[in-house]
């Protein structure tokens, strides 16, 4: 049995930012949506600054700890707007994000919902997220099945701030 033991030591860094989909639901099939544009408001912020927000849909995930790749906005709440380029069914998003100050930095997501990209219906608010500090982790919202063509992700800090690595749009394919 010891022999055993170093494979899983091994293999164990690679199976901690492996980019699973979202949990299997029988009755929806989903596969990542292509997403045309983001912006946000205010932009990232600090050394973030530099490495745009197109990093957020990259594919990419960053490095734990300070000073990797992260999408950071210190002591800001952001509004973060995605083009997906036309109406889709979007049943899930998931974000890689990391926390910094405290484990449960991110407090809350709000999701709001729009077709033309100036008025947005708030779908709903994502909280209770804990984490552990100092390390990248996937949050999942579930939205079932929401049409739209324009998502704005809202997240609330308490703490340091937003450090995110990626966003996935996750559409239903059937």
């Amino acid at each position: 049995m010891p022999f055993l033991v170093f494979p899983l030591l091994v293999l164990s860094p690679f199976l901690a930012n492996a980019q699973l989909s979202p949990k299997p639901d029988p009755s929806r099939s989903l596969k990542i949506a292509t997403v045309q544009g983001v912006s946000s408001d205010p932009e990232p912020t600090m050394d973030a600054a530099r490495y745009g927000l197109n990093r957020l849909l990259d594919g990419n995930l960053p490095k734990d700890g300070w000073r990797s790749t992260w999408t950071a906005w210190y002591q800001k709440d952001p509004v973060i707007q995605f083009d997906l380029g036309e109406v889709k069914r979007i049943g899930a998003i998931r974000i890689y994000f990391q926390t910094w100050a405290r484990d449960d930095e991110l407090k809350k997501v709000g999701v709001s919902v729009g077709l033309d990209g100036s008025t947005f219906h708030l779908f709903n608010e994502y909280g209770g997220i804990v984490a552990v500090t100092e390390r990248g982790t996937w949050v999942e919202m579930d939205l079932q099945s929401v049409h739209g063509r324009y998502f704005r992700l809202s997240p609330q800090f308490q703490g340091w701030g937003h450090q995110w690595g990626e966003v996935e749009f996750w559409e239903i394919a059937k």
